[in-house]
């Protein structure tokens, strides 16, 4: 299901959808404040797969706008779509758009191709950045922003826990998403025992691909401790470290511990520290009050053991949250350019 927030004058620019890909759509029209739409009235419409907004219609000026965006997507894991018709490469919220890695937008002045970019905004992969600097858009392309080259293949991570609900899950799904957000092909495994991945794949409607891969926003999941290839990172999400998995995570390049901060917390981080012995190791402490971090690098940090603090973020699909934790984790992997 798709909502769009709409102008007067645009109300019909997504209804082929109805007709082409069976897509319900439900309209809401007139003049509105986003951030105020997001924060107050979106709760109750969480379950669209889609909410697609007409720039015309927003009343925000452009930080709010914004504001509003990112607010949503830390909230909501619907898709983004944003209807500005016209924009350019050189505008400023363009600009802002593509930074707070939003891309399905469509800006195209004629009919064909409005529609050919809103059928890639809802299509499994979406547009993404590629897309902005291989099409002219409004006379300027974006060879000048940001690059990521990534080292090599089969960069392999491991995520793991020192116990249950220290954020493992949630991390490795954070961490995919902003793999892909940078353009990197990434996969993430569920490499444990928990069958987590079969409830959110449910909950959220991925897309089965194959009895052992499912895929949502482009990205490939795998079940049953699968081990993909062709791609630029894995992610592999080992549960809770103990013998079983602890080959496996020391097998990996990148190696990932999740803990958390409380006093009653640390014997099971020094436990899994001591089996994980020598094996250079990223700590990633969540739920930690500033005032104490300080001291939890103290005791905890050593010269195989990096220590870092990752802001709340409950999507599990938001990978902009904690993107400078990622960058400093996978800094001997991506070159920015």
């Amino acid at each position: 299901m798709l909502l769009y927030l709409s102008s007067n004058q645009n109300i019909g620019i997504f209804d082929f959808l109805t007709k082409e890909k069976g897509l319900i759509i439900k309209k809401l029209t007139g003049e509105f404040y986003l951030k105020k739409f997001v924060i107050h009235d979106m709760r109750s419409l969480s379950h669209y797969s889609y909410v697609a907004v007409d720039l015309k219609a927003a009343k925000d000026n452009e930080n709010e706008f914004i504001e509003a965006l990112v607010a949503f997507k830390t909230m909501y894991d619907s898709r983004i779509i944003i209807f500005a018709e016209g924009l350019k490469i050189e505008d400023n919220l363009m600009r802002k758009l593509l930074a707070e890695n939003i891309y399905n937008i469509v800006t195209a002045a004629t009919v064909s191709e409005t529609k050919d970019q809103i059928l890639k905004c809802i299509s499994e992969e979406g547009r993404t950045i590629e897309d902005y600097r291989s099409a002219d858009v409004g006379g300027e392309n974006l060879d000048n922003l940001t690059r990521h080259i990534f080292k090599r293949k089969d960069i392999k991570i491991a995520v793991v826990g020192v116990s249950n609900r220290v954020g493992t899950t949630t991390t490795a799904f954070n961490l995919t998403n902003y793999l892909h957000g940078i353009g990197a092909k990434v996969s993430y495994t569920e490499a444990n025992n928990n069958e987590h991945l079969k409830d959110i794949a449910a909950y959220y409607e991925f897309t089965m691909v194959s009895d052992k891969c499912i895929k949502y926003k482009g990205i490939g999941y795998y079940l049953d401790k699968q081990f993909p290839n062709d791609y630029n990172f894995n992610i592999f999400d080992l549960g809770i470290l103990n013998f079983s998995s602890l080959s496996i995570f020391k097998a990996c390049d990148v190696r990932i511990l999740c803990s958390g901060s409380k006093p009653y917390e640390l014997p099971c981080l020094n436990k899994a520290l001591k089996l994980i012995g020598e094996e250079k190791t990223n700590t990633i402490f969540s739920f930690s009050a500033e005032a104490g971090r300080v001291n939890l690098k103290k005791l905890t940090e050593s010269e195989n053991n990096k220590v870092h603090f990752s802001l709340y973020n409950p999507s599990l699909f938001d990978g902009k949250v904690n993107e400078k934790m990622f960058k400093d984790i996978l800094i001997d992997y991506i070159i920015e350019i």
